[in-house]
């Protein structure tokens, strides 16, 4: 079950700016999808025991080059990072509504410190799959899951052992086989900094594994399809998470009024 906002229903003030952003982002995303459409041939084979249908062969070709980038919301503790997510999901003012934007949202997850089955890496993949194949969004997309190799890695145990065969199976591979939709969507994931600290004591269960989900996203954030902006919220003074996503995100903090990129 996807984890939710304990803000969802309160009202929102303010950050008009910040949801202006947003929008262009996933408009220059939408304006960039003609030509991901008109060529499908050029995105690699992904029938079953074809190029990168196999997760192991799964390269950074995958995805049109240079347009997996994302928006890293960075703020200080209680600067409203998890509010304004949660409006862009729930739209309490006339203005969001009008907005539309929660309407692009393929899929949602909130991280918080004092509950640990939000920052389970299984259990975050997990929820994408529920949320994408609910969506409507993304149609092909509950059929290619259905196939029982690739439930198999979604079960309980085995996506805690080696989630990153999960992702690839059951998330990256099927979104990038299925028709791109006419806009662009996005993904939220907030307070991505959650966790961390407790990731670095944990051993991988597998070699180069990801312990956190902030490593899982950052470590395939190319290989997600080029109509998916991937949108984040973290503390602006997590060093790791800084490190994790720089060059893959525009860095929007939320405190002021500019922008920085790195």
């Amino acid at each position: 079950m996807a984890q939710t906002s304990l803000l969802q229903g309160k009202r929102f003030y303010c950050r008009e700016w910040v949801f202006h952003k947003i929008q262009h982002c996933l408009q220059e995303k939408t304006n960039n999808l003609s030509g991901v459409i008109s060529t499908p041939n050029k995105q690699p084979p992904l029938t079953p025991g074809g190029g990168a249908s196999n997760p192991g062969s799964l390269t950074a070709g995958s995805a049109k080059s240079g347009s997996s980038w994302g928006v890293l919301l960075v703020g200080g503790p209680g600067s409203g990072k998890t509010a304004l997510c949660t409006e862009l999901l729930w739209p309490t003012s006339v203005q969001g509504t009008h907005r539309g934007l929660h309407q692009q949202s393929l899929a949602f997850h909130f991280c918080r410190a004092d509950d640990s089955d939000t920052l389970c890496v299984g259990g975050f993949i997990r929820g994408l799959v529920t949320q994408i194949c609910h969506s409507g969004l993304v149609p092909g997309y509950e059929e290619k899951v259905r196939d029982p190799a690739v439930q198999s890695t979604l079960q309980p145990g085995e996506c805690e052992r080696n989630p990153t065969e999960a992702f690839k199976r059951c998330v990256l591979l099927p979104l990038l086989s299925v028709k791109p939709p006419q806009q662009a969507l996005f993904l939220l994931v907030d307070s991505i900094d959650e966790g961390c600290q407790l990731g670095e004591g944990e051993q991988r269960s597998s070699p180069g594994s990801p312990r956190t989900i902030a490593e899982l996203l950052a470590s395939h954030h190319e290989f997600l399809p080029p109509w998916l902006l991937l949108i984040c919220s973290a503390r602006r003074q997590n060093k790791a998470i800084t490190k994790l996503f720089t060059g893959k995100c525009v860095c929007v903090c939320v405190t002021h009024l500019g922008d920085v990129f790195f």
